[in-house]
């Protein structure tokens, strides 16, 4: 039993201190992930609150053994985030789905990661200048270190939609950082 699996197990037996944990655990890359999405912090904390919220109020929803804690949070972060962009854009009438694609050069795994510690704001930057959907998959696969049938199921894709979506939005960050 790992060591989420615990946490999870002491939070179903009455003991608080067992989801506290999880949260200490996770919200901060959680939260950082929701703003990734939305583009505002506070919204973003609102939004990791009210998945925490849900954990809480839904705890015999998890399945330990069918998904990691981690991806089944972010999941509910994910969705939640949707819901919001889809609300902002009735009520906005705004298109958040209006984004070019690039054509770029090929780049390999140790590239990104060199250029990753290189310089992570010069990194940050390049990232907030993507397509959503490719911030989204570098924050999941790179930064948070999921793996790709977790970040398939948190995005709603496919393991090979997953994979393609990768690979270009690391070729989209490389220009974005040469250039």
């Amino acid at each position: 039993m790992n060591t989420d699996e615990k946490d999870y197990s002491d939070f179903l037996n009455g003991d608080n201190s067992g989801f506290e944990r999880l949260v200490i655990r996770y919200k901060d890359g959680l939260i950082y992930y929701l703003n990734r999405i939305i583009k505002n912090m506070t919204i973003a904390e609102d939004l990791a609150q009210d998945a925490f919220v849900e954990v809480y109020v839904h705890k015999e929803r998890f399945v330990p053994g069918k998904a990691s804690f981690k991806t089944y949070l972010y999941t509910i972060g994910h969705h939640k985030a949707v819901d919001y962009v889809r609300k902002s854009e009735r009520e906005y009438l705004t298109d958040f789905s209006a984004e070019e694609e690039n054509s770029m050069g090929s780049v390999s795994g140790p590239e990104l990661h060199a250029l990753e510690q290189e310089n992570k704001e010069e990194l940050y930057r390049a990232l907030d200048g993507l397509k959503e959907e490719y911030q989204r998959v570098l924050v999941l696969t790179e930064l948070e270190g999921m793996k790709l049938k977790d970040v398939a199921e948190v995005m709603g894709k496919t393991v090979p939609q997953i994979k393609v979506l990768a690979h270009r939005a690391r070729k989209a960050l490389l220009l974005s950082l040469k250039k």
